[in-house]
């Protein structure tokens, strides 16, 4: 949308610089119908064309639920009359509506809203539609904006230092993917960001630059259902997890990230349990020595040895039953917290008083 945006800008600016003085900005959350037509009846001065964007007008009329459904148009039942009656060839006029929230769900603006089905009556009229990326389309939009910008997408790991946590992911696009999901302007940021990192590397981009440079929800998101899951706290794990899932992250790759936590904490286990002070397993492991080596310390002196090796059969059957299809991969994950959270006594939630 903000491309095409610029290429009307652009249309309309025509080369001359004069772009500021035939744009005019509408907010249609509380404008007028004359608001509106008024700058839609100047011609341009010393430029091809004069450009009026109006923002948030079509969301006012957009269906809530209810039994009400669309809003009524009032006086702007005028605008389509008036705009045929008599609106310059020389004026682009462009109704833009963006996502919005209604009672907390995200709800866009359709065909159907009654001013967007108005207007479409009118000739020269065009309706388009930029839906957010998904699946193929996404992961073609990241490999193409990054080609843009010089970088070269390289499958497989590249070298993690041994403090840093393994994505599941072994195809940067699919990281990066799984990380903004549909949010362009995040993409863009950290595609602008990954081209300066691989610079002096010819821009060529791993997994593991991926993971250093790029942040997103999971980050935090994941990090919560894997620290319920190791505090054995079963009724937060389930709800991190229907989290994640409504984020649309990809259940086998949830499988890896529990199961790459539990890897981190192997070593932890035996050098915790051997009696090995938090400063010497950090040096150890080559660690930070901060909150979650302590976290992992704390779950070692909880599990143990055999617990730990418990958990390490139970991620093995979960693995082994979604690759063979034996059980629907969500019930699969459902029951493998289930188990997980059994290892130990669940910690009690912290709780701040004040």
């Amino acid at each position: 949308m903000r491309r095409r945006l610029q290429e009307l800008k652009d249309e309309a600016d025509g080369g001359t610089g004069m772009l500021v003085t035939n744009l005019t900005n509408v907010d249609g959350r509380d404008a007028k119908l004359h608001d509106v037509l008024a700058p839609c009846m100047a011609p341009p001065f010393l430029a091809p064309r004069r450009l009026v964007i109006v923002e948030n007008l079509l969301e006012r009329f957009e269906a809530r639920g209810g039994p009400r459904g669309s809003r009524a148009l009032g006086p702007w039942e005028k605008l389509s009359e008036e705009l045929a009656r008599g609106m310059p060839p020389t004026t682009t006029l462009v109704f833009f509506g963006q996502p919005f929230k209604v009672e907390g769900r995200e709800a866009t603006v359709s065909k159907t809203n009654p001013l967007v089905a108005q207007l479409a009556k009118l000739p020269d009229v065009l309706v388009e539609e930029y839906p957010a990326l998904k699946g193929p389309e996404l992961l073609r939009y990241i490999t193409e904006e990054g080609a843009l910008r010089g970088i070269r997408f390289r499958k497989g790991g590249g070298e993690f230092e041994s403090h840093e946590e393994r994505p599941a992911e072994s195809d940067p696009v699919v990281l990066l993917a799984n990380l903004l999901q549909g949010d362009t302007l995040s993409i863009a940021n950290e595609l602008d960001k990954l081209a300066l990192y691989t610079r002096e590397a010819g821009g060529e981009v791993t997994v593991a630059d991926v993971s250093r440079v790029c942040h997103g929800e999971r980050d935090l998101m994941s990090w919560d259902l894997t620290d319920a899951i190791i505090d054995c706290q079963l009724g937060t794990a389930l709800s991190r997890l229907a989290l994640l899932k409504d984020k649309g992250e990809n259940l086998q790759g949830l499988l890896g990230l529990i199961t790459s936590r539990y890897r981190t904490m192997a070593p932890v286990v035996e050098l915790t349990l051997a009696g090995m002070s938090k400063e010497a397993i950090a040096e150890q492991l080559k660690r930070p020595n901060n909150y979650p080596l302590q976290k992992d310390m704390d779950a070692s002196r909880r599990f143990g040895t055999g617990g730990l090796k418990l958990a390490y059969q139970y991620l093995v059957q979960a693995d082994r039953t979604n690759k063979l299809g034996e059980v629907d991969e969500e019930v699969s994950l459902d029951l493998l917290l289930m188990k997980l959270c059994t290892l130990a006594a669940p910690v009690a939630p912290r709780r701040t008083f004040g």
